[in-house]
């Protein structure tokens, strides 16, 4: 398994570049900017202009629904529509103010219909007890997940000029966002039945259905955005995200960057949790405390290098920890990710 490593207790994703070596050229895509991605452990295996900041349009409501989900405790309750957030221009879900629709309906409507009233209602309700406010709480996930190059103004994506992301970052929030089952169903979900609105809601991301092996997960479209989209699948335990930012062939370049990494990649787990590293000079068994997968070419398998450093300190029975060290994966020179010992 390669490296994602997630650090993070927060499962956070690091991603990194790896032009290790030589694969099937990709095929051409027109977006301004785009970044193509392995979802586990965060690889770069192709991007253009990837860091530029621009416009996100309603991919923006990524950060919207993964936020909703974490703060919310019960996603069954029914909620009242404040006024302001009925009418609201674009893409809607046609709520009522003080209507009664249950959060989970509202999740649906943000990301399968891309209601901008949705997403303003879960906006409100989710941040009503930070005092700072919902859009406080999208900027400060943004910089805890590394994505230092977005700047959330609403919770729906419409244009403000100070409303900016770029595919890594929107990359970094994606695959994070996609590790939350919850989040995960909602988006790869073609059709669904909203039963506090007696509604049913179609998903406008054609890659569910279009694509043979598509997982979800967003679109989104302004005039100063163009269409942008984040898009998923998954083959054989290998899953792809690619971000594209103002393209035209949106659907199709999608489709298309996923057959190219499909033929060129595949999932390979390069350590399992549990499995044994060595002894010790002390004649302690040392064992790998979690799993790392990762994309490689057929190639780069053959070349993966795994290095254990042991603490001698926390070998003891003594200790309080049963982690007793650290590992690191390599590709040649380059790491690909670290993870932790266990005795």
């Amino acid at each position: 398994m390669i490296f994602k490593r997630a650090i993070a207790i927060l499962t956070v994703i690091f991603i990194f570049t790896c032009e290790f070596t030589c694969v099937e050229a990709m095929p051409g895509v027109s977006a301004q900017a785009y970044i193509v991605i392995d979802a586990q452990s965060g690889r770069i295996l192709k991007s253009h202009n990837e860091n530029k900041r621009l416009p996100i349009a309603s991919t923006t409501k990524i950060m919207t629904a993964i936020l909703a989900i974490e703060t919310i405790d019960d996603l069954n309750q029914r909620i009242e529509v404040p006024p302001e957030c009925s009418g609201i221009e674009g893409s809607s879900i046609y709520l009522r103010p003080k209507q009664m629709v249950s959060v989970i309906d509202l999740l649906y409507g943000t990301m399968l219909r891309s209601g901008n009233d949705a997403a303003e209602t879960l906006s409100k309700f989710a941040g009503r007890n930070n005092p700072e406010g919902f859009i406080s709480m999208m900027n400060k996930k943004a910089k805890e997940l590394g994505a230092l190059n977005t700047n959330f103004e609403n919770a729906n994506g419409l244009h403000d000029d100070n409303h900016y992301s770029t595919a890594y970052d929107l990359a970094l929030i994606s695959a994070y966002a996609m590790k939350n089952d919850t989040f995960r169903k909602i988006v790869s979900t073609e059709k669904y039945k909203a039963e506090s609105m007696n509604n049913m809601f179609y998903n406008k991301n054609k890659v569910v259905y279009q694509y043979k092996y598509g997982t979800g997960i967003k679109i989104g479209f302004t005039k100063a955005a163009g269409r942008c989209i984040v898009a998923s699948a998954e083959k054989d335990g290998t899953e792809i995200i690619a971000v594209l930012l103002n393209d035209n062939n949106w659907f199709n370049d999608s489709y298309q960057i996923f057959d190219w990494a499909f033929e060129n990649y595949k999932c390979y787990s390069i350590v399992e949790k549990g499995q044994f590293v060595k002894y010790t000079p002390e004649r302690n068994p040392v064992f790998i405390g979690e799993s790392f997968r990762c994309v490689l070419t057929d190639k780069e398998i053959k070349q993966i290098r795994f290095e254990a450093l042991i603490k001698p300190e926390l070998m003891s029975n003594d200790s309080e920890t049963k982690t007793c060290g650290t590992y690191n994966i390599y590709l040649g020179k380059t790491k690909l990710g670290t993870g932790y010992l266990i005795r």
